[in-house]
């Protein structure tokens, strides 16, 4: 009589399949929400956030979506926010599961506005209400470059224009100082540059073809007419000869720093008699 033997591979694979068998494994439902974005639209002074949520969670459906903002400082009473996912205040997309939100940088809607000298980190929070049970995440991030910023600027009102002089070989030019003061967050080193355009209205056209003409912090008094470096106060010596055009102008200033941001404009107006 013959016994038929089973290999010893057979019976382990035979045992490992038992065994994973009797094993009951409880699968964890991942976080509901994700993809949480931060933007600071600084041109139009406003921030938007947005992020992903379930419409589900452990059973219970979403309730409502918030955030709970903190500004540039985790230790502030923080705001509350809530976000929609219906198309408005700032939403693209209704019913995508997307929930987003544009809010206005201002003390009118929020109590922490973020500060025009503010540089590093902004502090929030995101809950989801499932059910009356609340899911929330703690983040930061960066604020990233911040544009540059022009205060004061000081241009004459009026210049009077020289009189000929009687030798055809000399021309009679006076001279006159413009100055603008800028600030960066990122500190003075990151401004790139200071610049106005003149655009003459009568001849409905911009002089200097259309190029900046630049103003300097270099302390180079006896050049560019700047009289302390590294002060933020950007300056230039103006001259305006017997030839130049009398009307009026409009001096456009901006700033732009190293990553290529501008400030908002400031104009000028300057009347040449």
């Amino acid at each position: 009589m013959k016994h038929n033997r089973i290999p010893l591979t057979i019976i382990i694979i035979f045992l490992s399949l038992v065994i994973s068998c009797e094993k009951t494994g409880v699968i964890k439902e991942l976080d509901p929400i994700s993809d949480v974005n931060f933007h600071y639209l600084q041109a139009s002074n406003k921030f938007f956030i947005s992020a992903y949520a379930s419409s589900q969670y452990q059973g219970s459906n979403l309730d409502s979506l918030m955030i709970l903002w903190q500004g540039v400082s985790s230790a502030d009473t923080a705001d509350t926010i809530r976000l929609f996912d219906n198309g408005t205040k700032g939403d693209m997309i209704s019913q995508d599961q997307l929930y987003s939100r544009k809010i206005m940088n201002h003390s009118d809607s929020i109590k922490n506005i973020i500060p025009s000298s503010a540089k590093d980190s902004i502090f929030f929070s995101i809950m989801g209400l499932y059910g009356g049970k609340s899911v929330s995440q703690s983040l930061i991030f960066l604020l990233g470059n911040i544009r540059p910023k022009i205060g004061t600027v000081v241009v004459p009102d009026t210049v009077l224009r020289p009189t000929a002089n009687p030798d055809p070989n000399i021309y009679n030019t006076i001279k006159f100082s413009v100055t603008a003061t800028v600030s960066d967050p990122n500190g003075i080193d990151d401004v790139k540059r200071v610049f106005f355009r003149s655009y003459h209205v009568g001849k409905d056209s911009l002089m200097n073809g259309g190029n900046p003409i630049f103003l300097y912090d270099d302390g180079e008094k006896d050049s560019s007419g700047d009289l302390q470096k590294g002060d933020g106060k950007f300056s230039r010596t103006i001259s305006i000869n017997e030839n130049a055009l009398v009307g009026i102008y409009h001096w456009t200033f901006e700033a732009q720093d190293l990553s290529s941001a501008y400030s908002d404009t400031v104009k000028k107006v300057l009347v040449v008699k």
